[in-house]
């Protein structure tokens, strides 16, 4: 394995553990937000069917609130920030997606599975991929990503 690989995914793995135990600990809602939904596609306009987290990272104050929303068969999803399906915060955003790899390439082939997006758009520094929640209007958001 590279250490660009092993990166990417120490990267992730610390996201997930990360958002796994900030939801654990009852966030105190210090913020408004607003309902999200879109839609993850690739440039062709197949939708990312494989599912996945979409993450978004507000850049506009301190502190920074992230959401997330889980990328359903469709490609569609709706964010979370503090409670379920609550949106996002009002402001600019960078956006990571995290794809569902087929696991059967590990349990059945013995290799690590193979990336069903271009791994860029799994990390912050590299997707380019930002949108901004308006206070109305955040039901069209559309992310568009490519093959590997």
């Amino acid at each position: 394995m590279t250490d660009a690989f092993l990166k990417r995914h120490l990267t992730w793995l610390i996201t997930v553990l990360t958002l796994v135990s900030a939801a654990g600990c009852g966030p105190q809602r210090s913020a408004a937000t607003y309902r999200v939904s879109g839609k993850v596609v690739f440039a062709d306009g197949t939708p990312l069917a494989t599912g996945g987290t979409i993450l978004l990272e507000s850049v506009d104050g301190q502190p920074a609130y992230n959401a997330r929303g889980a990328i359903q068969d469709d490609g569609t999803f709706r964010l979370s920030t503090f409670d379920e399906g609550d949106g996002a915060v009002a402001g600019k955003h960078r956006v990571i997606v995290i794809a569902k790899r087929d696991a059967a390439d590990w349990v059945e082939r013995g290799i690590v599975p193979r990336p069903v997006i271009d791994p860029r758009f799994e990390d912050y520094e590299t997707s380019a991929l930002g949108f901004t929640v308006e206070p109305d209007g955040n039901d069209e958001f559309t992310v568009v990503v490519e093959r590997p």
